[in-house]
């Protein structure tokens, strides 16, 4: 059985590498797309999907967007060991000090030392940075931005001190600035006390969630995944990505499909042949489906090595990750549609008739 297949695919070469070109290709589209995909995921929600969270209390009229609730409650009641805690949010611009080149930040502020500050990568945190400390998204320091730049707030001109940066916190496509709830009502919350963006709890505490919300009217608690699907042109971005990613596999089945069908219409006369010197259907269907089998394993290992290479020099301001877990899906996908569209051609090897064969060739 292995040695037909085998001495098949070494006499038609070239017809072979066509095939495997179309899967080679195909495999590295799918895995490129979906690493776009991730990165671009991340790229625009990376802090909350980082957040060591379970859920969200924010405004009913929100809409389900943590950008667009404003909550009140006297933050105070919530020490920094708590596992709820609040959370302000505001897009704003950071300004190096008697500089006019500008950041665009999302600005969060919250209790130092409690479980919403992410670890660092370098530098101190909020507790240790001293007063108006700032933590920024490491993406920052290609803006020569360092420990101990004094930045000011391009709106209200409030000088804030770099304590340190964090790794992957963005939050719409734009960089996290970590500042204390005290900095925040300085700044970005004006003076609107203790007012907010939402309440988030670490873990699944009923007991905790009646508390909050019978101290906050108008509010609702959203699951974290709910949160992510909310930020401002997540789900369009996935959406039109996954779609593009459907109709990559959806067009694979039909080519691949094409491609072996027609393989085994030019081999219909081999086919009876070979079935008049005592080899059985079976046979040759298992021998067409170990090529295929062979074909799509070895070169989606290689559209893998491929992806993996091709991330690596890409540049670095293209959100993209390198997902083994993803990789694995699609190449099971992949493998299962390659298999697919080689059945489709099955019927040909069985309706070969090796009287018509040996009559083709007198």
């Amino acid at each position: 059985m292995y040695f037909l297949p085998f001495k098949e695919m070494t006499f038609f070469k070239v017809r072979f590498l066509l095939i495997s070109f179309i899967l080679f290709f195909v495999a590295i589209l799918v895995f490129v797309i979906s690493g776009l995909a991730n990165g671009l995921s991340m790229n625009n929600a990376s802090s909350i999907i980082n957040m060591d969270a379970d859920s969200f209390y924010l405004q009913k009229s929100a809409d389900n967007r943590i950008d667009r609730s404003h909550l009140t409650l006297d933050i105070e009641k919530l020490d920094s060991n708590s596992d709820a805690q609040p959370i302000g949010i505001q897009m704003g611009a950071l300004a190096q000090k008697n500089s006019d080149n500008k950041v665009d930040v999302t600005f969060m502020a919250i209790k130092p030392g409690s479980f919403l500050e992410p670890k660092l990568v370098n530098g101190k945190g909020l507790m240790t940075g001293g007063m108006n400390a700032l933590l920024l998204d490491r993406s920052l320091k290609s803006e020569n931005i360092k420990v101990g730049d004094i930045l000011e707030d391009a709106r209200s001109g409030f000088e804030f001190t770099v304590a340190g940066f964090m790794e992957d916190q963005t939050f719409s496509h734009t960089p996290v600035a970590l500042i204390s709830l005290e900095s925040w009502k300085k700044t970005t919350g004006g003076n609107k006390g203790n007012e907010f963006n939402a309440v988030v709890l670490k873990k699944n505490n009923q007991f905790q969630k009646k508390e909050i919300a019978n101290s906050v009217e108008n509010g609702k608690w959203i699951e974290k995944g709910q949160i992510v699907k909310g930020i401002p042109g997540y789900s369009a971005e996935q959406n039109s990505l996954y779609m593009m990613l459907s109709f990559l596999i959806v067009i694979a089945v039909f080519v691949l499909a094409a491609f072996f069908y027609i393989m085994t219409i030019q081999k219909t006369a081999q086919f009876g042949i070979l079935k008049a010197i005592g080899a059985k259907s079976s046979l040759l269907v298992k021998s067409t489906i170990f090529q295929v089998i062979l074909l799509t394993v070895v070169n989606i290992a290689a559209a893998v090595a491929f992806t993996r290479v091709f991330m690596v020099v890409l540049p670095n301001d293209i959100p993209f990750i390198f997902d083994m877990k993803q990789i694995a899906k699609f190449s099971g996908i992949l493998f299962l549609v390659s298999i697919f569209g080689s059945l489709l051609s099955v019927f040909n090897i069985v309706k070969a008739d090796p009287i018509q064969a040996m009559g083709r060739l007198e």
